[in-house]
């Protein structure tokens, strides 16, 4: 899916219509020692052939996260795009 690299959007800091650059999201590590990984670990702790928990469902394809960055006040905000998208989003250059 193809996605221009500046758009004209709302941004909430402003209050009013302004010009924003587009980013894609990109999800950061996950901690080992947050609570519900540790809780998880020692749940799972002795399983060798079989872990508990539920099966993963995967998705013909996935919702797109976009970080928009507003070029007047310069605050972050995210934006999904609704419809599930087969490919990855590529930004296009305005020329």
């Amino acid at each position: 899916m193809d996605m221009p690299d500046k758009i004209k959007t709302y941004c909430p800091y402003c209050k009013k219509t302004t010009v924003h650059k587009v980013k894609m999201y990109k999800k950061g590590k996950t901690r080992s020692t947050a609570k519900g990984q540790l809780h998880h670990d020692l749940k799972t702790k002795g399983y060798t052939s079989k872990i508990a928990g539920k099966v993963p469902v995967y998705k013909q394809a996935k919702r797109q996260t976009v970080v928009l960055e507003c070029t007047v006040c310069h605050k972050k905000h995210y934006k999904t795009i609704g419809s599930r998208t087969k490919k990855q989003l590529n930004l296009k250059r305005k020329e």
